[in-house]
């Protein structure tokens, strides 16, 4: 480990004045490298270190990284006499490796995209997080957090709130999207389909503007990689439908069972008595007021998984935030955030409205895999795939699919604070949880994790560094250190 990082240092520095010269060769294009190394006390890296990330920092401590990447974003979405510019691209680029104990090549970043007016064509992959929540501050959006490796999807949005009235009063952002999940365990060739509509209300001026709106993200398609036998059915289940029609049961939600007649319709007993693929995502409202010095923002996510929300029947689970991002002044931004995850709508599932419970966050019966990617959960990573031995929690044998969500019922609160002390920047972070395990799965422990990072810039260079650690029964004991230093030139 020690021999490969010193070779990519050396290689770091030596193509720093390279890549200055290349870049002249690509308009607005931004260059970024870094190198680092994470270590920790125990085996596992601590939890803040590895959450969160977009899957590129493994669960195995003690490895070294580096990272090279190119972005060009859009020039300009006004002109001077801001008017909306017709037309505009971009593209991304990300190669990551880790070496050491895990060694492994990413490619988190892949992309191009076109803007004409306010809509965007997109392809590859990139950072995305779904729903009304911090980007910076936050534990985690419940749907699409950030900590999976991004998935590779075409898409058409708006990106960015639009007015649909010459006013201004009501603006729009959304997008519709397909991707692919690729190879799993449980299922192969698995699709995606993604879409989200959110308003605001109120003029871009205003001090205070209301938001609303939802997220839809499905699993779907593929085929099992063990074909089995539906004994409901009587058939030899090879393969999950990928036809038209059910793409428009996919996209609009309806049940397959629609008149009590799902068992007709060919599809395996699970989904024929329900809807085809696993649907998940979060109905979320929000509030912004804008005074001289700050800008405050609240927010509320409530899940649903199944036809728990439309009953109110898991009401009480939902995220909470308040965001407040401060100017001039030495704290930067403060975000608080209270997650809950335990009701699910009960302990009893019935098809009655009253009794719909045991919505089981982010698993399902056919796709065993359940709402992860690549082995990490694609939602909050609060919600913990057995990928990653829990301190003393049940263990998966050989007949088990390993990500299986195993900790989804729990309550947490995080705090985030981003300010200047000294000249340098901090930020610091404090999550506290008690973890329930799940209906099926259940134990009771107690979480404790932080994280403080300090970055400073250091003539031409930016280095970071980071001290994290775990204390309480959900994870080891344990404390880690992150070292990077990371050079940007745009």
């Amino acid at each position: 480990m020690k021999i490969r990082f010193y070779l990519l240092l050396i290689a770091f520095f030596t193509l720093t004045p390279s890549i200055s010269i290349s870049q002249q060769l690509f308009k607005r294009t931004s260059i970024k490298g870094s190198i680092g190394t994470i270590i920790s006390t125990d085996s596992t890296t601590p939890f803040l270190l590895r959450s969160n990330q977009y899957g590129l920092v493994p669960a195995k401590s003690g490895i070294g990284f580096f990272n090279i990447s190119l972005n060009q974003e859009y020039d300009s979405l006004y002109t001077l006499n801001k008017k909306l510019k017709r037309f505009g691209y971009g593209y991304g680029l990300e190669v990551h490796t880790n070496f050491g104990k895990s060694n492994e090549l990413f490619l988190p970043l892949a992309f191009t995209k076109i803007r004409f007016g306010a809509f965007e064509l997109y392809g590859g992959r990139r950072r995305e997080i779904q729903g009304l929540v911090d980007t910076l501050g936050t534990i985690g959006s419940y749907s699409w957090s950030g900590n999976a490796l991004p998935m590779p999807k075409v898409e058409i949005s708006i990106p960015n709130y639009t007015p649909i009235m010459k006013n201004g009063l009501i603006a729009i952002k959304g997008n519709f999207a397909h991707g692919w999940f690729g190879k799993g365990d449980s299922v192969q060739n698995v699709l995606l389909h993604q879409k989200s509509l959110y308003l605001r209300l109120g003029k871009e001026n205003w001090k205070i503007k209301l938001f609303g709106g939802f997220n839809h993200q499905v699993q779907w398609g593929g085929y099992p990689t063990r074909p089995f036998y539906d004994d409901l059915n009587k058939q030899l289940v090879t393969r999950y439908s990928t036809d038209f029609s059910t793409f428009v049961r996919v996209v609009t939600g309806i049940s397959l069972n629609n008149k009590g007649q799902g068992l007709n319709s060919g599809a395996p007993t699970n989904e024929a008595l329900n809807r085809a693929g696993n649907h998940l995502g979060s109905v979320d409202i929000g509030f912004q007021y804008k005074l001289a010095s700050s800008t405050i923002f609240v927010y509320r996510q409530s899940f649903y998984d199944d036809g728990s929300l439309f009953y109110l029947n898991n009401i009480k689970d939902g995220l909470t935030g308040f965001s407040a991002v401060l100017r001039n002044k030495a704290i930067k931004r403060i975000c608080l955030e209270y997650l809950d995850t335990r009701n699910q709508g009960g302990n009893f599932f019935s098809w009655t409205p009253e009794l719909r419970g045991l919505d089981d966050y982010f698993n399902n019966s056919i796709y065993l895999d359940s709402w992860t990617y690549k082995g990490n959960t694609i939602g909050s990573s609060l919600l913990t795939a057995n990928k990653i031995n829990l301190n003393g929690a049940e263990k998966s044998n050989e007949n088990v699919y390993i990500y299986k969500i195993i900790n989804n019922r729990l309550s947490a609160i995080n705090c985030s604070i981003f300010y200047e002390l000294l000249g340098v920047d901090n930020i610091s972070k404090v999550t506290i949880s008690k973890n329930l395990g799940s209906y099926s799965i259940m134990f009771e422990k107690s979480q404790l994790s932080y994280y403080h990072n300090i970055c400073r810039d250091f003539k031409n260079f930016k280095i970071s560094m980071a001290i994290v650690g775990d204390m309480g029964k959900l994870w080891n004991k344990n404390q880690g250190l992150r070292l990077e230093i990371s050079k940007s030139i745009k």
